[in-house]
């Protein structure tokens, strides 16, 4: 097979692409919270999580496979279903922790204190979340990933210090789920099966 030596990158093209369809940005982003388990606050969990959240991921998808021994060439054949990896949420912290409160509420619904440590049903303590990308103007969504039974798993450690002047608390979640869709690639939920468009597959919950 002769191969081409004429180089194929042209950087007329590049820059005109880049002028034409721009390039994303990783700070243009939005998060929403749906369908979280009541939490008995009183304040709206929804809008305080969804605003607050600063710092997000466009999660993955690793395929599980398994080393193919027969004879000639050795390949890894795909078998079981995707995994994926847990997300690491931050947010901001109000002077009222209310961030914090209402992360370690959640969690606690998974497996509760007050209620002899006894674990929750799973359908009980799981909501959905959103993530947008936006445009760099940060007003039009251009990409959409929605997240599949959403609950946190861990809420971590808020460090505190006195020789820290002029910052800003924020409490860090992993956020467990279940599968991500995009508004690009579908997944089949029960009877649908998608063509090009989202199967959100949400639980329908109360807002608050």
């Amino acid at each position: 097979m002769a191969v081409e030596n004429n180089a194929q990158f042209d950087v007329g093209k590049f820059a005109s692409q880049i002028s034409t369809d721009g390039l994303a940005s990783p700070n243009k982003f939005e998060v929403q919270f749906r369908a979280i388990p009541p939490l008995n606050l009183k304040y709206d969990k929804l809008k305080q999580l969804s605003l607050m959240c600063d710092q997000v991921s466009l999660a993955g998808r690793d395929v599980q496979a398994v080393l193919d021994l027969q004879y000639g060439i050795r390949r890894q054949v795909v078998y079981n279903a995707p995994a994926y990896t847990p997300l690491s949420l931050s947010f901001l912290c109000t002077d009222e922790m209310k961030e914090k409160i209402i992360l370690d509420a959640w969690n606690d619904k998974c497996v509760s204190i007050t209620n002899g440590f006894n674990v929750a049903y799973y359908n009980d303590y799981i909501g959905e979340m959103d993530v947008y990308v936006l445009d760099r103007s940060g007003k039009t969504r251009t990409y959409h990933m929605h997240y599949h039974e959403v609950y946190p798993k861990t809420v971590t450690a808020v460090e505190l210090n006195h020789g820290t002047t002029n910052a800003t608390l924020r409490v860090t979640a992993e956020i467990q789920y279940a599968y991500w869709t995009t508004n690009s690639f579908g997944h089949r939920v029960g009877q649908g099966a998608t063509s090009g468009k989202e199967t959100t597959g949400a639980i329908n919950r109360p807002s608050t």
